[in-house]
């Protein structure tokens, strides 16, 4: 079985490679690094326990994933304003690091770790992000020196350690969640958050367990969501956008010579985009959201010819 990399092991990789993409990677590794650190500390916080546990009923679970209703849909995040802020003390001063966030840093840290209101703040934020909902963090940016812009780009490194802690939770021992159990989920959008992917990947032939003769040829599509961080099961055949489905629909970009697997794959219908890897290419498994920012350079060949991405990221929206 593959090891699995860390986000400075993923980036490295990709350095190794690309040369030229190292000013932007280093600057975001701190970042990406301590989000996934965050998120395992934070899986065992009493305050994340308690919310995951109030969502794992195991019959709800399932009925949501047969309706095709993400888990947190509707959802309201009492209880985890403090554990957001705590993400943002620790992500803030990383975040600021950046030459474009500097003059917004003293509006940040008065957003996020304000003395008073901030686990009410926090949240709002939270279930804005969760639900899409571009004017509610428009409200709760106005009158306190940020673009709405600003504060999405914030919330999204800062609430997502908190949402991946709660993902975590929802996995068996076998990290499995209840969506993926008799593919019940069919959506192209994350069966917990509701977000659109920011990754793909093939995986690799298995063995069975159970039988150390069989093995499994691979090559099965899983979509990965860059905010909770949970990975689902989708058609290889199919948009994860607009949800058409047949032989022509989904066509590959990748570089000619050696690609490591990594390529975009887009609709004809839509044109949406999503990139994607096939581990069995690659020696070990990549950090899916550093490989993400690593391919950024497939992004560009997709600007230039007017693909959109499926989730708009920092280093996609040319």
């Amino acid at each position: 079985m593959a090891s699995r990399q860390t986000v400075s092991q993923t980036l490295a990789d990709v350095m190794a490679r690309r040369p030229a993409l190292k000013t932007v990677l280093r600057a975001f590794e701190p970042l990406l690094s301590a989000q996934a650190e965050l998120a395992g500390q934070l899986a065992d916080d009493a305050r994340v326990a308690a919310f995951a546990l109030a969502v794992q009923d195991e019959g709800r679970q399932t009925e949501r994933a047969r309706q095709g209703i993400a888990l947190l849909a509707g959802i309201g995040f009492s209880g985890l304003g403090e554990a957001v802020r705590l993400c943002a003390e620790r992500l803030l001063p990383l975040l600021n690091e950046l030459e474009a966030m500097k003059p917004r840093q003293d509006a940040l840290r008065a957003f996020f770790l304000q003395p008073s209101k901030t686990a009410e703040l926090c949240e709002g934020v939270a279930e804005a992000l969760v639900s899409g909902d571009e004017g509610g963090l428009g409200n709760l940016a106005q009158g306190r020196g940020l673009e709405p812009a600003v504060l999405h780009f914030a919330a999204g490194f800062v609430v997502a350690p908190v949402l991946r802690a709660v993902t975590s939770r929802l996995l068996d021992d076998d990290g499995q969640g209840p969506w993926d159990k008799q593919g019940m989920w069919k959506e192209g959008f994350c069966p917990v958050c509701g977000a659109l992917p920011v990754i793909g990947w093939l995986d690799r032939s298995r063995l069975d367990e159970k039988n150390a003769f069989l093995v499994g040829g691979g090559g099965k599509k899983h979509l990965h969501c860059g905010l909770c961080g949970a990975a689902w099961q989708f058609r290889r055949n199919a948009c994860p956008a607009c949800g058409k489905e047949g032989n022509d629909v989904v066509e590959f970009l990748r570089e000619s010579g050696a690609a490591h697997g990594e390529r975009l794959d887009w609709c004809t219908g839509c044109r949406s985009y999503c990139p994607t890897v096939d581990l069995r290419e690659r020696e070990g498994d990549p950090h899916m959201d550093a490989l993400a920012l690593g391919m950024m350079h497939l992004d560009m060949v997709a600007a230039r010819r007017k693909l959109r991405p499926l989730r708009r990221s920092f280093w996609n929206a040319f």
